[in-house]
């Protein structure tokens, strides 16, 4: 048992003696990243504006599929960010007498990363052909995939203005998101 003892101790000085070191380069190759989408993604806004059933109520407005998530991939420069902003498409309008407002909530989600590169979200904004920022401050991050994940945007239709509505008119608008570096 003893010579047992002393061939492992004698391996084991051997063994310590015997170290040596090395080195290795390694390269990393980051790339930029800017990815958007929307969730559910085969869905279309749709309002409905329906007489009063009783005289002297106002008109009811009834949407349905007017909420959506977006979710977002980035990666970007040291010290850079982005935004993503929302407009109507080039010569579109809502119908004269509505606006169409949207509203960003907190981020809600997945993210394993910094919750403030996530960046904010604005107020509620009232929909035109300008490019408005609905999120800015986006860093390097990632919201997760799907529903529930990223921000919620919730779509509703307010009337502004009575006298200028056309119930015999009937209108569809292309929204447009887009996530650009600042």
């Amino acid at each position: 048992m003893k010579q047992l003892i002393y061939i492992i101790l004698g391996f084991y000085a051997i063994s310590a003696y015997s170290q040596s070191t090395g080195s290795v380069n390694a390269t990393f190759n980051l790339s930029q990243v800017a990815l958007l989408d929307l969730e559910p993604d085969n869905t279309s806004i749709t309002a409905n504006l329906s007489p009063p059933i009783e005289a002297g109520e106002k008109v009811s407005v009834t949407m349905t599929n007017n909420t959506k998530w977006i979710n977002f991939s980035s990666a970007v420069l040291a010290g850079n960010s982005r935004s993503i902003s929302i407009q109507l498409e080039a010569g579109q309008k809502t119908p004269p007498g509505i606006y169409l407002k949207l509203t960003t909530s907190s981020y809600s989600g997945i993210n394993m990363g910094n919750l403030a590169a996530l960046g904010s979200p604005a107020a509620t904004v009232t929909l035109n052909n300008t490019p408005q920022p609905i999120i800015s401050g986006i860093k390097g991050s990632f919201t997760g995939n799907g529903i529930n994940n990223g921000y919620k945007l919730t779509y509703a239709l307010e009337i502004y203005d009575y006298k200028l509505l056309d119930f015999n008119q009937t209108a569809s608008l292309s929204i447009t998101l887009t996530l650009s570096d600042l």
